[in-house]
């Protein structure tokens, strides 16, 4: 199961990409285009693929510092939990006999 997850997450982040990406090529190529004025669907559609790059960028943008701030968080407690000592029964040699 964990495996299908893994891949089911590679191939949104690769759609992720691909649709960043398209859009990105889009805007570059219709940059200059004969505009017909108003209702124009070259620039309807710049529009579009402007407003979708701007929500995919935030959502990246917040995975991204969210994974940073876990994986920080975690190496911290990892790092402050390997210089405090364990005590256990077992370490400190007690003995319960009754």
């Amino acid at each position: 199961m964990e495996k299908k997850n893994r891949i089911v997450a590679a191939f949104l982040a690769v759609i992720v990409f691909v649709v960043m990406l398209y859009s990105a090529l889009y805007i570059a190529a219709e940059a200059d285009h004969d505009c017909v004025g108003d209702n124009c669907p070259i620039c309807a559609q710049i529009n579009v693929c402007q407003n979708t790059l701007k929500n995919l960028s935030l959502a990246v943008c917040a995975a991204v510092f969210a994974a940073a701030f876990t994986y920080t968080l975690c190496r911290s407690i990892s790092a402050c939990a390997d210089i405090t000592p364990s005590y256990t029964l077992v370490s400190l040699k007690v003995k319960l006999s009754d």
